[in-house]
């Protein structure tokens, strides 16, 4: 039992580093150097369209690479940790269930209609908080495939 346990903790690691995505594989390139390999699913998919930004996963070790079991962003780009998560409109709202913070953000009334087409897509957000849950959006990005799909 006590093997296990050692071993289960060993095989758990927690990285950050700059996202670097190739046609077959996506690596997180670390700070000191090295790279790791990342093993993604359908809710660490997103990963691969944050080219640029520095992220933090967790996982397990495998020879495969990191089996990512959650992830969050540190630098959107330009030094700011952003806001990512899934598009949802409701009413006249565009809302983004934010991963980094755990919350419901509003976003701001002029992004709306542009945003809006994309409710259900995952999202980066860069911008500023102008109210309680209240977000200005600078600039955003759809980490999906050019395609959409």
């Amino acid at each position: 039992m006590w093997m296990s346990l050692l071993l289960g903790c060993a095989f758990h690691v927690t990285r950050a580093g700059l996202v670097a995505p190739t046609p077959t594989t996506v690596f997180l390139d670390g700070y000191q150097g090295g790279r790791v390999a990342l093993v993604l699913d359908e809710t660490s998919a997103p990963i691969r369209y944050l080219q640029g930004c520095v992220v933090e996963v967790e996982g397990t070790r495998t020879p495969a690479g990191l089996v990512v079991t959650d992830w969050r962003v540190k630098d959107a780009g330009d030094g700011s940790s952003g806001f990512v998560g899934v598009l949802q409109a409701y009413g006249a709202r565009v809302l983004l269930d934010d991963r980094n913070t755990g919350t419901t953000l509003v976003l701001d009334d002029q992004q709306a209609p542009e945003l809006r087409r994309f409710a259900g897509d995952p999202v980066l957000i860069v911008g500023t908080i102008v109210g309680p849950g209240q977000v200005r959006v600078m600039a955003w990005r759809r980490l999906l495939p050019e395609d959409g799909k």
